[in-house]
């Protein structure tokens, strides 16, 4: 047999894991895997910036519940990526972040790009490894993919050298992994399944908060069976959303507050509290269930009463045995009027005509444009708060928002919108930004249109850092006010530039016109919408 290097052994990998896109900006010190790609029919998404591949990688994974994967050079290009990596750490989104490196030999020598680079990315990542053997290339992506997936899933790291990754073996003596990880998820402890049964057949006013953990663990189909048979109104979160539909009778969407505020029990499967869902502010009355494959989650911030440790879908596969139907009409029509009334609250501004208009008012011509085979993208501070608010899911896997986790990175949404493009390409992908949020990626258009992404963008621009000027102006005078402020600048005219589509919106009735030729451009388009930049979400 031929010699063959690590570059196709790592392709290999890729390929046998089922990957069809690697986001990454080339370099000398991992090109090997570019040249491999092409003859494993792996595409490279090749981007401009590394904290977009990074992005990328997370946006494949939250559509397909996969992993995605991101490649990048040493040095810069490594340390371009880490915000990437972050923030799927902070989501629990499982990504594989191939970093290149200097030659062995040349290690602490001033080599360029030379810097130690794995003690860097240990904290944000599950699993992190060097490879110094070429020959162990595919035993260490194997472990990898593993770890990427296991327990609740994260981000892992894999760091080659230039010269492992260049070097040639001879593939007899490669054995290349088959069966690299468990095939059987754990259920819960049959005891205190039992013990959670009994809660829920005791509540009055019972609530299912489901999170991101139902949707890695392809558990949608049997909560929805468990919801039915139930009775029970449930919420979704973070990468959750859509895992019931929005428009299923019992599913209230995102806003947990006015149901967990006055439910008696909640079944929390999946989801983490934090600043967006403080359990601190539950009342000390209401009884919790908890449900996650991690037990260090089990108890955090808030006691429990019933704590099941186990793969969601086989706990809910054993509450749905147990599970006995209740009649909840009254307290069901409580949560119905408390969404009907938040609507009606919302009514004279979605409505509105003003100008310049209520991003409410953007939300809602958006709102026209999302039916079941769309995916919607939200990236921003405020903007993508009003979008949260307003805007509906039907499938998991079909809202992916840069507030879905406390670590509020904003850039994420359009290199999100391409990676659902390429994963879902007869879908819609509709993405709602901020002007500021905008700008961090916005090159990224030149990466949707040398790669054929016909996705839509649409900027709420209200010309400032809008979240953090309305929450200053509490505390400081107008002149102290300060680095805040944006210039209101035609972002439609740079996507132009690049070869997309682009229209300026600055009337209401205007907005719906405009996305619609956006999409019948068959480009990636922007559609740029002026606000009014003295609304702000908290407001």
């Amino acid at each position: 047999m031929a010699d063959i290097s690590g570059g196709v052994l790592a392709a290999r990998m890729l390929k046998a894991e089922g990957i069809e896109y690697v986001f990454s900006l080339v370099g000398g010190h991992i090109y090997p895997i570019f040249d491999a790609c092409v003859d494993e029919g792996i595409k490279i998404i090749d981007v401009r910036h590394e904290a977009a591949a990074a992005h990328m990688a997370e946006g494949m994974a939250l559509v397909t519940g996969k992993p995605g994967v991101c490649l990048v050079t040493a040095g810069p290009g490594f340390t371009n990526a880490l915000t990437g990596v972050a923030n799927a750490q902070a989501a629990g989104s499982p990504i594989l972040c191939i970093s290149g490196h200097s030659a062995i030999p040349e290690f602490d020598t001033g080599a360029l790009q030379d810097m130690n680079q794995i003690d860097i990315i240990k904290p944000m990542t599950k699993y992190s490894r060097a490879v110094y053997q070429t020959e162990r290339i595919p035993e260490y992506m194997a472990a990898a993919f593993r770890h990427s997936l296991s327990g609740n899933p994260g981000p892992v790291y894999l760091e080659i050298p230039m010269d492992v990754l260049y070097n040639q073996v001879d593939e007899s003596n490669i054995k290349m992994p088959q069966q690299y990880r468990a095939t059987a998820a754990p259920c819960g402890d049959p005891k205190e399944i039992d013990k959670a049964l009994e809660l829920l057949k005791s509540a009055k006013r019972p609530v299912i908060i489901a999170g991101g953990g139902v949707w890695w663990a392809q558990a949608h189909e049997g909560l929805k069976a468990f919801v039915e048979k139930s009775g029970i109104p449930v919420f979704t979160r973070n990468a959750g959303r859509g895992v019931i539909s929005d428009d299923h009778p019992l599913c209230f969407g995102p806003f947990a507050r006015s149901g967990l505020f006055k439910a008696d029990v909640a079944l929390v499967i999946g989801t983490r509290f934090t600043f967006t869902l403080d359990a601190k502010q539950f009342p000390a009355e209401l009884k919790m269930i908890r449900v996650d494959i991690d037990p260090t989650v089990i108890g955090h911030s808030r006691d429990v009463e019933v704590g099941i440790v186990g793969d969601a879908k086989m706990v809910i596969g054993q509450l749905i045995e147990g599970i006995q139907p209740e009649s909840y009409d009254e307290w069901v029509k409580t949560l119905q009027k408390s969404e009907t009334d938040r609507h009606d609250r919302m009514k004279p501004l979605t409505e509105s005509d003003q100008t310049p208009m209520h991003p409410l008012r953007l939300c809602q011509e958006i709102r026209r444009f999302i039916d079941e085979d769309t995916i919607v993208c939200m990236d921003g501070g405020d903007i993508s708060v009003f979008g949260a608010m307003s805007l509906p899911t039907y499938h998991p896997g079909q809202q992916l928002a840069n507030g879905s986790t406390s670590f509020g990175c904003l850039g994420v949404g359009l290199p999100f919108a391409l990676a659902a493009k390429l994963a879902k390409p007869d879908k819609k992908v509709i993405l709602l930004t901020g002007d500021g949020s905008f700008g961090l990626n916005a090159m990224e258009f030149d990466t949707a249109v040398r790669h054929n992404l016909p996705i839509v963008c649409v900027i709420g621009n209200d010309g400032c850092w809008g979240m953090i000027k309305h929450s200053i102006t509490k505390f400081y005078d107008a002149d102290r006010i300060v680095g805040c402020d944006l210039p209101i600048q035609k972002y439609e005219k740079i996507v132009e530039a690049m070869g997309g589509y682009g229209e300026q919106v600055e009337i209401p009735s205007e907005i719906a016109p405009a996305i619609e030729r956006a999409f019948s451009s068959g480009k990636p388009a922007c559609v740029n919408v002026f606000v009014d930049p003295t609304v702000g979400s908290k407001k």
